[in-house]
């Protein structure tokens, strides 16, 4: 039976109780578990599980074969006793905006210049997004205001929320979803769509803030040229 994933449910949840499935050696398989495993360019999350008087320290958190897998720094003394889970709220915060920043920048670039993204990572201390465009639409983007056009968009509150529908009502809905689909593992028949407003809607299992206005400041560092019809930008929250 899968872990029940309650970072979808509800990303701003910290801590939680949990009972072990499976264990080996330092890997540990929960019935549920807040900790994101990582995936979309989004890293896994950090923090602790306590067992009694025990603290833990999750290495990474990863999804295999559908169950998520935590490594810990070294085996749990109890196999049979609940654990309770804690993550590091700075760092899943600081993801939580870029994650959500990132589809604020590909949507508005999608919906002006039919770009698509096709790659995205967030680091330590900063996000690029790697985005395609057509040939002849290129040279007239003024990404120079790009920055200025993004921030225009966050002056606004928006609302970010996530559902899930069926694929067949994915695939047939125009834009860059039914581009992402067709990409996505025939198996797969519930899909998880994040929609701001009417700035972005895409297939995403990663945690987002629930409000545009949460992400604050930030800035474009850099804009590169990867190839004739890839832009590659770099992002960087601001305190």
């Amino acid at each position: 039976m899968a872990s029940i994933e309650l970072y979808l449910e509800n990303s701003y949840l910290k801590e939680c109780s949990a009972n072990i499935v499976s264990i080996q050696d330092r890997f540990v398989v929960f019935n549920q578990t807040i900790f994101y495993p990582g995936g979309g360019g989004q890293p896994c999350d950090r923090g602790f599980i306590k067992q009694g008087d025990e603290t833990y320290k999750i290495v990474t958190v990863k999804k295999i074969d559908g169950e998520i897998i935590h490594e810990l720094e070294r085996p749990l003394q109890e196999i049979n006793q609940t654990v309770e889970m804690q993550i590091d709220w700075s760092w899943r915060f600081q993801n939580m905006k870029y994650h959500t920043l990132l589809h604020v920048i590909s949507g508005y670039l999608f919906q002006h210049y039919n770009a698509l993204a096709t790659s995205s990572q967030i680091e330590k201390d900063h996000a690029r997004l790697e985005l395609s465009f057509s040939p002849e639409i290129m040279e007239e983007i003024p990404f120079e205001s790009l920055e200025q056009s993004i921030k225009k968009i966050l002056a606004h509150p928006h609302n970010v929320y996530a559902k899930t529908i069926s694929r067949t009502e994915a695939e047939q809905k125009e834009g860059f979803i039914k581009t992402v689909i067709n990409l996505l593992p025939a198996s797969l028949n519930q899909i998880r769509i994040v929609q701001i407003n009417d700035i972005d809607e895409q297939a995403c299992g990663g945690t987002h803030v629930n409000n545009t206005n949460e992400i604050k400041d930030f800035s474009i560092m850099k804009i590169q040229q990867k190839g004739p019809t890839k832009k590659r930008i770099k992002i960087k929250l601001l305190d």
